[in-house]
């Protein structure tokens, strides 16, 4: 499995949630007539996840977010590691981030923003091993490799 493999198959269970979100009043109302309900039924939803959830439907979200997540044990391959490392830098501007080396690894574990820590420095920190930064420094290296031949920056 890849990164981005893995990435899809958790967007798509976690769109598959019966979460509404609303943007506007009307959105909202539109949304609470889809499920058979009016402004009236206010004490039959509640808010979760920055959208809005039938209480009832509460245990299948509840599901959802308390099982294992197979990341930290994916992350244990350095080639899923590196794509994974690649995927966020594009993702986060790395090259022109100040902060680049932070927003990548926080992706997979919780880090405190220090300046001038390096992407391994916060692995290492965060228990993960000398297989796992070096897949970092490679996703760093194919990175800037990549940027140079498109331009990026």
């Amino acid at each position: 499995m890849t990164y981005t493999e893995y990435r899809t198959n958790w967007q798509r269970e976690f769109d598959s949630l019966p979460i509404f979100f609303a943007f506007s009043d009307s959105q909202f109302e539109a949304c609470l007539k889809e499920r058979g309900l009016t402004l009236n039924d206010l004490d039959k939803i509640c808010k979760v996840a920055g959208g809005f959830a039938l209480k009832t439907d509460i245990p299948v979200i509840r599901e959802f977010v308390e099982k294992p997540d197979p990341l930290a044990d994916l992350m244990n391959d350095p080639t899923f590691a590196e794509d994974a490392f690649y995927y966020e830098m594009c993702n986060h501007e790395y090259g022109i981030n100040m902060q680049g080396a932070w927003d990548v690894c926080s992706c997979f574990g919780d880090c405190k923003y220090v300046d001038g820590k390096t992407g391994p420095m916060y692995l290492a920190e965060m228990g993960y091993g000398p297989d796992v930064c070096d897949a970092y420094r490679r996703a760093k290296v194919r990175y800037f490799k990549d940027a140079e031949e498109h331009e990026w920056f």
